[in-house]
């Protein structure tokens, strides 16, 4: 009788250790609320400093080893040439609609849409954008991955120098 229950606690010991050491380890912590509208006010700040003429909110949102890949021209690499891309654009507006962001505690994935106007508010572009942010050690989360496309057609010239 004694026997059976050693034998009873070192099988549910034995049991207890394998159902500990075969479980899953916890998923990475989920994105948070506060960290969602952390990226949107960002992105709320980048648009309305563009707005008013100042590139630096816009900039700021990047890493310093950021990739950016805007349409129709080779990638940017680097935050310092990313103020060089912002600073080389005339006057326009721009309007970010974020649709959804997903992620972890440590990155999270936006996409959204977004439109460009000239002063007088006619269209020049719209299109949809998908950006990586990276939540660094000081709890600042920062854009490391950015692309964009236009939904509009690319414009063709025609080329009248061409023989017939």
């Amino acid at each position: 009788m004694k026997q059976n229950r050693i034998n009873t606690r070192v099988n549910f010991l034995l049991m207890s250790m394998f159902f500990f050491t075969s479980c899953k380890p916890p998923s990475p912590a989920v994105l948070n609320d506060s960290d969602k509208q952390y990226i949107k006010d960002l992105t709320t700040a980048a648009q309305d400093g563009w707005n008013r003429g100042d590139r630096e909110p816009y900039v700021n949102r990047f890493s310093t080893d950021a990739v950016f890949m805007p349409p129709n021209m080779e990638t940017v690499v680097g935050k310092e040439a990313i103020r060089t891309f912002a600073n080389s654009f005339p006057e326009i507006k721009l309007r970010y609609n974020v649709i959804e962001i997903m992620g972890s505690a440590d990155y999270a994935y936006v996409r959204g849409a977004f439109t460009v106007t000239n002063p007088a508010d006619t269209l020049l572009d719209k299109g949809k954008f998908i950006s990586v942010w990276k939540k660094f050690p000081d709890d600042k989360w920062l854009l490391t991955h950015d692309i964009f496309s236009s939904d509009l057609p690319v414009p063709v010239t025609q080329n009248t120098d061409q023989k017939k």
